[in-house]
């Protein structure tokens, strides 16, 4: 009998679709040892329950093992870069945590981030209107729409150039590395120069604001907090900013291709949402529900720790398949359909507990003015090819291409 194991996730048939796989995983366990993943070992969570569970409790660390001096490789030039990794929120634990998320959490309560709706809205329609005058009739969603439009709303928000080829470039670095696959640990060394190049870019951004100070920018408040002494270094503000770009950029991107993709292969759905696009908000939990662009984030026991009838041991690391999670029939009816009707949606898509995401609100709007854009604007629309070219990372799950072809 063949042993079940997640090790196959990066296969080309899992990152098209990694449903299948992780509804095995799941009925062997919903939370399940399996031999082959992570350095030695590591606990796979893809029940619900579990899952909040070690979102939030804090036995469970958010300090990745792989993180540390003794993988990443400490070179001259690249170490501020790996300080840099190793202090972003997203690996902290408090009470480091609880002094970034104060001062990274300024720009995005709900009354700023409210305020940015038609702003957002009018930006979306204006990017429709610059490819459905094209004479092709098709377009792609990605390339000219998804990736483009929170590209621009949050480079907005931090005061960055709103376009830099290079971006892209070191935002796959970064996401390689939190990934921790096959293509981050053969090249280490390259993804992390990429990384040294992306914190060297906010480290010129953030000295400009030193020089010329009074700018209305995040960049600027977060500068001025760190001369206040809200940082513990440089390199802690500098992977951050890195960090609160990748993060809003790519998942927000991906969340919206994922959308549109369900809703393209799905005409009634998308006949429903064109028909009254108001109903994107209600919609749009179980649209993350169903097919979220973070799938995957990781902990590591403090100490013993009783997980779904499980023994932890201290160090043990635990994967948190946000993915499965929301395909857990213990939890959703029919996890399987796209339902935009289904009531309640808890989804875990944003985190669950102190790392709940900070600007999932902002990207929550950003999607809902994309999909609600797009179901007014883009009259009859199919997709040209199907599967789409996709992350080759089961963390961040997303089509890097979608294209559409359109009626008159």
């Amino acid at each position: 009998m063949t042993k079940v194991t997640m090790a196959g996730i990066y296969r080309r048939e899992h990152i098209d679709d990694p449903y299948p796989l992780y509804r095995r995983v799941r009925e062997a366990d919903p939370v399940y040892w399996d031999e082959e993943m992570g350095d030695h070992g590591a606990w796979m969570v893809t029940g619900y329950a579990p899952a909040q569970t070690a979102l939030m409790d804090p036995r469970l660390s958010a300090r990745r093992p792989h993180w540390g001096q003794d993988r990443l490789p400490g070179e001259p030039g690249l170490d501020a870069a790996q300080r840099a990794i190793d202090q972003q929120i997203v690996v902290s634990d408090a009470p480091e945590h609880t002094r970034l998320r104060q001062h990274l959490t300024r720009p995005f309560l709900r009354r700023q981030v409210d305020a940015m709706r038609e702003d957002v809205a009018k930006l979306a329609h204006a990017l429709l209107d610059a490819v459905l005058t094209g004479e092709s009739g098709e377009f792609d969603a990605m390339d000219r729409f998804g990736f483009v439009l929170p590209a621009i709303s949050l480079t907005g928000l931090l005061g960055i150039p709103a376009y830099d080829e290079r971006y892209l470039s070191w935002m796959l670095s970064l996401g390689l590395l939190i990934d921790d696959g096959p293509l981050s640990r053969t090249h280490q060394r390259k993804l992390l120069g990429g990384v040294a190049e992306y914190t060297a870019f906010f480290a010129q951004q953030v000295a400009a604001r030193r020089e010329e100070a009074g700018r209305d920018d995040l960049v600027q408040t977060l500068a001025d907090c760190y001369t206040d002494g809200g940082f513990a270094n440089e390199e802690e503000l500098h992977g951050n900013l890195a960090f609160l770009l990748t993060a809003g950029q790519v998942s927000t991107a991906h969340q919206i291709g994922n959308s549109l993709l369900h809703l393209l292969r799905d005409p009634e759905a998308y006949r429903r949402l064109r028909e009254d696009p108001e109903a994107v908000a209600e919609a749009t939990p179980e649209l993350m529900r169903y097919d979220a662009s973070i799938q995957l984030t990781k902990r590591r026991a403090r100490e013993p720790f009783e997980l779904g009838g499980h023994e932890l041991r201290a160090g043990d690391e635990v994967f948190v398949w946000i993915g499965a999670a929301h395909r857990d029939p213990a939890q959703f009816a029919d996890p399987e359909r796209l339902d935009l009707g289904r009531s309640g949606v808890k989804h875990i898509a944003f985190g669950h507990g102190i790392h709940y995401c900070l600007g999932g609100r902002l990207g929550q709007l950003v999607h809902d003015e994309a999909v609600r854009a797009f179901v007014e604007r883009v009259p009859a629309p199919r997709l040209l090819a199907d599967p789409v070219e996709r992350s080759v990372m089961p963390t961040f799950r997303g089509p890097y291409k979608l294209p559409v072809g359109y009626g008159r």
